[in-house]
């Protein structure tokens, strides 16, 4: 009887898991296990803790004890169980239709092949959603939750514990749990930007295709670069950045463009990357002739009247990047870091720079300050001063609208701090790491860069920079439209579990998916009260991008 029901659940592993199946096939089976049979009949594994034998489910009903628990857990999603036991409290779970998918971990290839001798769980090892993930080490784990799971289509990870299996490997399942938490932490802060911005990124990729194909405009390599931000240390640093300028290329985020023209400091060139309008106000003082404009394809179409030298460049935007493999080749410049500061890095070690200087980088709000003045922020509240609500009133109420804000004493000042600007400095820091030249942080009233003390420079043969410049169009910007959206509507309808499905399609279909992925999550929060499967928001996306194509291609 126990082989039968082994070969049973061995049968169904191998279905779609057969070199776990494999794994378990040539593992002896545990001797820290054994059985019991509760009140009801049904099979109880038990292990050994502290002296005593701890049964992972109720001894007397583990099918109501299992209802129960997910009665507890009504939000559904992407569950992550941690501890598999004989897989009651998992079983209420599959009946939902609204749980995405499950991801099992535990360890001990051998207590697993032990429960497979006793319980008969085929129907859980047949369930498409389900995945195993067992001995696996933490840097798989992370490997794995950040591939497979896509949050706009999943929605919310959930990770629920037995507690019994939690008790008899805890420092394991603690570091398991530090891993899933590191990983969405990094994936929950990409979600929520692409929720937010997923359907303009897309838009604006669009309509700036056009443009796009026009541009010819080029930059040259560069031996030294100077950066500003717009943080209140600009200021302070403008002397300092006189006296380097005869000697370097000044990259000028748009924020801080206004507030250099009001010292009669004229970059080389300027880089925009955000894509709301709000971008639009950082031009509004006027744009310094025959200086080049780098924007994302991902920009605001209304920024490319504001120079004659459009250098577009492409970022990790999925559809962005689409447009690069199959239509234009454009410059990369890394975004990751979710502030233009970054991007501008980014360009200068793009452009070969062996220095580069970084000014007005404050990661903070020192003295109370969000920026040097003469940025837009100035006239902006300005134009809304009165005398309820003066200018100073105006800038602490625009500190505060952060969340978490946090305080701290620097000496002679108070500087403020936020999650994000942290998240930015962590950013930068661990991205001079990988720079070919030297970043320095010019002193000013923010917190300082945790820099490397020295650089690994790479072979000189790749410290050769090219001209950055984009390639040539494979055919009309429409024409490539047309084919984009042919492409999509020869798109495999898609299927649950989307992420058995995904990986199951020829690569070409997978690029395409990526790439309605952004506005999936914007999808997804537009819909909320609607609670819409994976499936439903990624055919409600297609559409919605389909109809927005035909636009475009109607009016160009």
């Amino acid at each position: 009887m126990t082989q039968t029901i082994l070969e049973r659940n061995l049968l169904a592993l191998s279905s779609h898991n057969t070199k776990l199946s494999f794994d378990v096939t040539g593992s002896d089976t545990s001797r820290d296990v054994a059985f019991i049979e509760a009140k009801t009949g049904h099979i109880i594994p038990t292990l050994l803790h502290n002296g005593h034998r701890l049964p992972l489910h109720s001894t007397f009903d583990p099918i109501k004890e299992g209802i129960r628990f997910s009665s507890n857990y009504p939000s559904g999603g992407y569950t992550v169980f941690l501890g598999f036991g004989g897989g009651y409290h998992i079983l209420p779970f599959l009946t939902r239709k609204d749980i995405s998918h499950v991801v099992i971990i535990d360890k001990d290839m051998g207590l697993f092949k032990s429960i497979l001798e006793h319980i008969d769980l085929k129907n859980c090892i047949l369930d498409r959603r389900v995945t195993f993930l067992i001995d696996y080490t933490q840097g798989a784990i992370e490997e794995f939750i950040l591939s497979n799971y896509f949050p706009a289509i999943h929605g919310d990870l959930q990770t629920l514990s037995l507690r019994p299996r939690i008790q008899t490997e805890e420092s394991y399942f603690q570091k398991v749990m530090e891993t899933i938490r590191t990983s969405i932490g990094s994936l929950s802060d990409d979600y929520t930007v692409q929720a937010h911005f997923g359907k303009k990124w897309f838009k604006n990729t669009l309509a700036n295709l056009k443009s796009a194909q026009l541009t010819s405009s080029t930059l040259s390599p560069v031996r030294k670069a100077l950066v500003t931000g717009a943080g209140p240390s600009l200021e302070i640093q403008i002397p300092r950045l006189k006296e380097e300028r005869n000697s370097a290329s000044l990259i000028a985020t748009d924020t801080s463009l206004p507030s250099l023209l009001q010292y009669d400091i004229i970059p080389d060139m300027v880089i925009s990357i955000d894509c709301q309008h709000i971008s639009y106000h950082h031009f509004l003082a006027g744009f310094p002739a025959d200086v080049p404009l780098l924007l994302d394809l991902a920009s605001p179409t209304d920024l490319t009247q504001f120079s004659q030298q459009l250098v577009f460049f492409t970022s990790g935007h999925p559809f962005s990047l689409y447009v690069n493999a199959n239509w234009r080749k454009f410059p990369f410049i890394d975004t990751s870091g979710g502030n233009v500061s970054h991007a501008a890095v980014s360009l200068a070690n793009s452009l070969g720079a062996k220095e580069i200087l970084l000014f007005g980088a404050d990661f903070s709000y020192p003295e109370g300050k969000s920026y040097a003045r003469g940025t837009y922020i100035y006239p902006y509240f300005r134009a809304r001063e009165f005398r309820c609500s003066p200018l100073e009133s105006q800038f602490f109420s625009f500190l505060l609208r952060n969340q978490n804000i946090l305080k701290e004493d620097a000496g002679s000042f108070i500087r403020y701090t936020t999650k994000p600007m942290s998240s930015y400095k962590e950013r930068l820091e661990s991205a001079s790491s990988h720079l070919t030249g030297k970043l320095h942080q010019i002193p000013g009233l923010g917190i300082p860069l945790n820099l490397p003390a020295g650089t690994t420079r790479t072979p000189q043969s790749a410290q050769m920079p090219s001209i950055f410049a984009a390639g040539t169009p494979k055919s009309d910007w429409v024409q490539f439209l047309q084919e984009y959206d042919h492409e999509l509507e020869k798109l495999q309808e898609p299927d649950e579990p989307f992420t058995t499905h995904f990986y199951n399609l020829p690569a070409k279909q997978r690029d395409l998916w990526t790439t309605l992925f952004p506005a999936a999550a914007t999808f997804r929060q537009e819909n909320t009260e609607k609670q819409l499967n994976g499936i439903d928001i990624l055919t409600g996306v297609k559409s919605w991008t389909r109809t927005l194509i035909a636009h475009y291609i109607r009016h160009s």
